[in-house]
């Protein structure tokens, strides 16, 4: 097994495993294989997985084809990672959908108006990420595709109204429901998640829906009572511009990550797309980054950034931080 497999190859793998049905096995395979490091040592290992994913493939063919299999769908990531927003009805995940990506969700004020997952694109300043509205989970009703799709997600936002007294029942049902399909959320990011043999675990917050209404810090209060599990809560109201940049902050915290831009020597930095590391990683991941003989033939590295003089030198064992610049050096 190769040394450097990522984290993210990580879950996909624990997401196959885990998986039981053919559609989740499909996609925790092409995530694998889209994970997967490519250079000499895992040659055998990507050769290994495609013939497995072209033999699952075979095999729902076998069974009917598409027309046969559950309904179940796949919904592929795009962007930095995938963040599901999850919650009872009328919480207010399509008002956020809305104000944030151009998904053509439908706001009503009538419940179960979300009748399948809807993918769109959000951005926090420069990194785009996929947000998914869902159907509600709640007792009257429960799509069926939809917890299949959840174990598949990077991380999960929950989404209370805690203005509304009915708002406040739906976490301890939303709770129960999850825990019984085997998916538990926890706080932190994709990095630093425990990793629980049979279990999906997800990083997750709660986004509190209404933070400009009069009742709202008291609907907190009532809401931390009623947790069922301790996670950060963010408030949010979707016609606050200021508090919608708060929630697409702590998405991006979800997949535990920094921003680093590369420099060549003489020239202006790269800013139109940010490499992006787990939060730790030093420069010379990030040369590996860029190009994998830049990574061999590291010598040292400049950095801009704040806090730092600008051009520093640096040595292999740099921490890179958030929106730093880096210039490699190689031999």
């Amino acid at each position: 097994m190769p040394a450097n497999l990522t984290q993210q190859y990580l879950m996909a793998e624990e997401r196959f495993r885990a998986a039981t049905t053919h559609e989740e096995k499909v996609a925790a395979l092409e995530e694998m294989i889209r994970e997967l490091p490519k250079h000499k040592h895992t040659e055998k290992m990507y050769a290994d997985l495609k013939a497995r994913l072209a033999r699952l493939r075979k095999e729902g063919e076998s069974q009917g084809g598409p027309a046969r299999r559950s309904d179940a769908l796949v919904i592929r990531r795009e962007g930095a990672g995938q963040v599901f927003l999850i919650g009872g009805p009328n919480s207010g995940k399509s008002s956020l959908m809305a104000a944030l990506t151009n998904a053509p969700v439908e706001v009503t004020e009538y419940p179960f108006a979300t009748r399948r997952c809807l993918p769109g694109m959000a951005a926090f300043e420069d990194v785009p990420f996929q947000l998914v509205d869902t159907p509600s989970v709640d007792p009257a009703f429960l799509d069926p595709a939809l917890l299949p799709l959840i174990r598949q997600a990077d991380a999960a936002v929950v989404v209370v109204d805690p203005v509304s007294p009915e708002g406040l029942d739906h976490p301890a049902f939303l709770w129960r429901t999850l825990q019984e399909a085997r998916i538990d959320l926890v706080a932190g990011d994709v990095h630093r998640v425990p990793r629980t043999a049979g279990r999906t675990v997800l990083p997750a917050f709660l986004a509190a829906t209404h933070a400009g209404d009069p009742d709202f810090p008291t609907g907190i209060e009532l809401l931390r009572e009623v947790l069922p599990a301790p996670l950060p809560i963010v408030p949010v109201d979707s016609r606050d511009p200021s508090t919608l940049q708060g929630f697409l902050r702590a998405c991006f915290d979800l997949f535990g990550v920094v921003r680093a831009y590369s420099k060549q020597p003489g020239r202006e930095p790269d800013r139109t797309a940010p490499f992006l590391l787990p939060r730790g990683s030093t420069v010379l991941d990030f040369a590996g980054k860029v190009h994998r003989d830049l990574q061999e033939r590291f010598d040292y590295a400049r950095v801009w950034g704040p806090g730092k003089f600008e051009g520093q030198r640096v040595p292999r064992e740099y921490e890179v931080q958030d929106g730093d610049v880096i210039e490699v050096h190689g031999r």
